[in-house]
């Protein structure tokens, strides 16, 4: 770029002559032709104001860009330009990266470099004044390789040590190995793999193979299906496969050895609409994918669609291996949907066929379950004691004693209910049920005016004070809800009283301060694990967490520190596990989708507890942890034309998608904490199933039959009581 002021040309002239011509300032032609570059400049830039206050980014960056234009380098206002043109879009522009590269603030490379990518390459590679010009060149190293221009990936690389923080040496490496193959090193490239091989790295390995298996495809050799196979079942999560899925669907479609190889890494993966997806379109099914996209269907809530792939599977494969779930699962799903009386067929149908199958002794308690479901209960008591005389140590049998209990409360039989309530309370001491089964009986003789039933309440609050049933215990005896006590002493005088003083953060905690505000917070963690371990543990860094918003590293610091006592925690300390995290994305899309911000980060905290790269068995993915295909409909349903289940690890992607689809769900159940936590962990079909629709909180808590889903609730309801106390 030019050392002085670019003097206007008459298309500058023009573009700023149409901003101003609908904007408030209007000046006329003649006026602009009077005015100073100074002048023209100062217009531009209010311009850019106008434009960005209306949310035209993209235009108001161009404005920027022209006022920033219009006067000299040496001029102090015009860094100031740059900046704002560099900060009021994300889409790239390779003008704002070369403006940027003029500066002397050392972050400007690293903005450069995310809104210039591989345009810049060249100044980048000249550059010798970076701020830790390692973590720079990998991010450039990325940018050249995704830009098919390997040797220059390769020669950004040659200046990045090998002494890096665990992820960004993985990064590394993955780079490494894209670049030896596409520049043919293939001895290097075999090198590199077997390394990782034998470091036994399951996510290391599953890029290097996704992405050799992806060059083998794109160069014609045949062996491709094995690897890209080896990087499904090593990381089914992995933020690549859809992408792959994308380059082999019509092959997957077309083979069915090889659509069957991916089917069970697919569903243990999250990738439920691609398996969906192979299972319709294939000329010839394999018999477990298509078992499994079914159990998709089901998963999902969509009870119809999974019944009729259901009734297909035992029509077109009666003898396969799947074939006593699938009548399983066909039955439940009946019920689901409503028929109960076909639902209740199959059931004793599968009964009678395989008798010596695993999970023979569930029936009674499946039948039961779906009679009570739809509102049965008289008729789900004889089931519910089959379960208890004929299976009593079978994982069902607590499920079976309670929805007993509660079948004989629903019938009107509150004697015979109170009976069982004591007896589940003695027989089931670490069922997850027990709280509810105290609930219940406390309530049951306090509604009768006996005074036992006060005496099971407050033994409840007192034992369980965290859980649902002591809060419902709580309003039902008309006591005020539990809340956090914490004093306003700060945290550092605190630590030191209680002889653990914080730590002078070392210099791996200001580099990681330095990549998180270049945008790369993702290594940055690694430099903050590593001072850490110099001082001590992450509890001697919360100060300097809590100071600098390092969202990842302050839960587990606060976490450490938190038995220093008991009855006088600070604000703070409860501040640092109980954190407003990415306020700049959850703040908005909370307001734009309506959903009250302090309960998203109560469920932030329990997916993910603040870990952006957080995944699950099931395939959910990122802060919120949604399921892929979840995501994808969600995608569908409000226009969005950029989704890929591979964008789910973005922190912006993931509150933005989350927060919309939990502000639906939160919506449509009347706007209740406890029914939105349990709909968005275990299902809104689930929710529905356990009565979100016709009964009382204490009523649908108690009836939730999932251990996780019930647990996710109370954690949930008890993080947002703490949100709110904290942050009111």
């Amino acid at each position: 770029m030019p050392s002085t002021g670019v003097k206007p040309t008459g298309i500058i002239l023009l573009i700023a002559a149409a901003l101003f011509g609908c904007r408030a300032l209007q000046p006329d032609e003649n006026h602009i032709d009077n005015l100073s570059c100074h002048e023209r400049s100062l217009l531009a830039e209010a311009s850019g104001d106008s434009l960005l206050s209306e949310g035209l980014k993209e235009e108001a960056r161009d404005a920027y860009l022209i006022a920033a234009l219009l006067i000299t380098q040496e001029d102090s206002l015009r860094n100031g330009l740059v900046w704002k043109a560099a900060g009021s879009s994300d889409f790239p522009s390779l003008i704002t990266a070369q403006l940027l590269l003029e500066q002397s603030d050392s972050l400007a490379p690293y903005r450069a470099l995310e809104l210039g990518g591989a345009g810049i390459a060249g100044e980048l590679l000249l550059r010798t004044d970076c701020v830790m010009p390692e973590y720079l060149q990998l991010v450039l190293a990325d940018s050249l390789i995704e830009a098919d221009s390997a040797e220059l990936a390769l020669r950004a690389l040659s200046g990045v040590p090998g002494d890096l923080p665990e992820r960004a040496l993985r990064s590394r490496t993955i780079l490494f190995y894209r670049g030896y193959l596409e520049t043919g090193q293939f001895i290097t490239a075999d090198s590199l793999l077997r390394e990782a091989e034998s470091a036994s790295s399951d996510e290391l390995l599953s890029f290097l193979y996704h992405y050799r298996g992806i060059w083998m495809l794109e160069n014609g050799h045949p062996e491709y299906r094995d690897v890209l196979l080896q990087s499904f079942e090593l990381w089914p999560a992995a933020p690549v496969h859809a992408g792959a899925y994308d380059k082999l669907r019509l092959e997957i479609l077309n083979d069915r050895n090889f659509a069957a190889s991916v089917a069970d890494p697919f569903y243990s993966g999250g990738l439920w609409n691609e398996l969906y997806d192979i299972a319709l379109n294939s000329t010839d099914p394999d018999p477990h994918l298509w078992y499994l996209a079914a159990r998709t269907r089901d998963r999902l809530g969509f009870y119809e669609t999974a019944v009729s792939m259901l009734d297909d599977y035992l029509v077109r494969w009666p003898g396969s291996e799947d074939a006593p779930d699938a009548m399983i699962y066909l039955g439940r799903d009946l019920g689901r949907s409503g028929d109960w009386q076909r639902g209740l067929a199959v059931l004793e149908e599968y009964g009678t066929e395989f008798p010596e199958h695993y999970r023979i002794g569930n029936l009674p308690w499946y039948i039961g379950d779906m009679l009570a479901a739809n509102r049965l209960w008289q008729q789900a008591i004889p089931w519910f004691r089959a379960t208890l005389e004929r299976y009593p140590y079978n994982v069902t049998a607590d499920d079976a004693h309670f929805y007993l209990c509660f079948s004989l409360i629903k019938s009107g039989r509150i004697p015979d209910a109170i009976v069982e309530l004591e007896n589940f309370t003695s027989d089931w001491p670490g069922s997850v049920y027990l709280s509810s089964a105290k609930y219940w009986l406390g309530k049951l003789l306090y509604t009768e005016g006996n005074p036992e039933g006060v005496v099971i309440l407050e033994e409840l609050i007192q034992s369980a004070p965290a859980s649902l049933p002591a809060f419902f215990a709580r309003e039902l005896l008309g006591q005020r809800p539990w809340e956090p006590e914490f004093t306003e002493e700060p945290l550092e005088e605190w630590m030191t009283r209680y002889g653990h003083p914080p730590a002078q953060p070392p210099e791996a905690a200001l580099r990681g301060l330095f990549l998180q505000e270049a945008g790369l917070r993702y290594f940055a963690d690694g430099e903050f694990k590593k001072a850490e371990e110099i001082v001590g543990g992450p509890d001697y860094l919360a100060p300097f967490y809590l100071e600098h918003n390092v969202w990842e590293r302050r839960p587990i610091s606060g976490y450490n520190m938190w038995d220093l006592s008991g009855s006088d925690r600070p604000r703070e300390l409860w501040m640092l596990r109980y954190q407003m995290a990415w306020p700049e994305l959850v703040v908005p899309a909370g307001e734009k989708y309506g959903l009250n911000s302090l309960f998203a980060w109560a469920i932030i905290r329990n997916e993910s507890m603040f870990q952006p790269t957080c995944y699950s068995v099931a395939g959910a993915r990122g802060l919120i942890q949604m399921i892929p295909s979840t995501s994808e409909y969600l995608a569908i349903e409000q226009g969005w034309d950029d989704y890929s289940p591979d964008r789910l690890y973005d922190p912006a992607v993931s509150i933005e998608y989350g927060i919309c689809y939990i502000s639906g769900v939160n919506r449509d159940l009347g706007e209740d904490p406890v029914l939105t936590a349990a709909a968005y962990n275990g299902g809104p079909h689930n929710a529905v199933h356990w009565g979100a629709e016709d009964m009382e909180a204490d009523e649908f808590f108690a009836l939730i039959t999932y251990n996780e889903t019930k647990n996710y609730v109370q954690n949930v309801h008890h993080t947002y009581m703490i949100y709110k106390a904290l942050y009111r």
